[in-house]
């Protein structure tokens, strides 16, 4: 055998590519659903509301950061962390539509009207983001109910 023969290629760009964006979702998925299952271990009034939710400042920082190609671990996460708890099938589905939802608006606001990730650098961002938050919420709590 020649050595030419026995040396392994590289992957082609396109399934580098596709490994790297595959262990990107699985690593968001996972942080996202161990976070969620920590919060919903302090739930107690009900099974599946917690009085703080730390996924949601996770995925937020995961599409401003990632950008929006990071929905689909945020949508399997929240399915998952739901559909273990309580629930059935339709409702943990569109629980997980609502928290990501939350995300996907949250960032496009973001992006549109408070400089994105710089939002932090003046005082307006701060005020920007703290309305935006406000109103993304307004889409997951409606959802989730």
């Amino acid at each position: 055998m020649s050595a030419e023969k026995s040396r392994i290629e590289p992957a082609s760009p396109a399934l580098s590519h596709w490994l790297k964006y595959s262990a990107e979702l699985v690593a968001i998925a996972i942080i996202y659903l161990a976070t969620a299952k920590f919060c919903l271990g302090l739930a107690s009034i009900h099974p599946s509301a917690s009085p703080i939710w730390i996924p949601t400042g996770f995925a937020l920082a995961a599409m401003l950061l990632r950008g929006y190609r990071v929905w689909p671990a945020i949508l399997l996460a929240a399915f998952v962390a739901n559909a273990t708890t309580v629930g059935s099938p339709a409702t943990s589905f569109a629980i997980a539509i609502g928290n990501t939802l939350e995300s996907v608006v949250a960032a496009t606001l973001i992006h549109r009207w408070a400089e994105g990730v710089s939002t932090f650098d003046t005082p307006a961002g701060v005020g920007r983001f703290a309305a935006i938050c406000f109103i993304s919420t307004i889409v997951s709590a409606t959802i989730g109910v």
